[in-house]
């Protein structure tokens, strides 16, 4: 775990520890921050919506599945 020290404008970290329902300073933070990763994955998934091409038949897909 690292250590860090960051002067946060209070307002805001108070607004964050309410919405998230976070019982401490540290755990506000962190799910900001899960959720901010989350976001950003989202976004870089739809972002590659239509551009992956599969070419996959019926029957390749069914194997592949029954290896899983």
């Amino acid at each position: 775990m690292a250590k860090a020290n960051f002067d946060l404008p209070m307002d805001i970290l108070e607004k964050v520890v309410k919405a998230a329902g976070a019982k401490s300073k540290r755990e506000a933070i962190i799910i900001a921050l899960d959720a901010y990763l989350k976001r950003k994955q989202i976004e870089e998934l739809l972002a590659a919506e239509g551009k992956l091409f599969l070419n996959w038949s019926k029957k390749s897909l069914a194997k592949h599945r029954k290896s899983s």
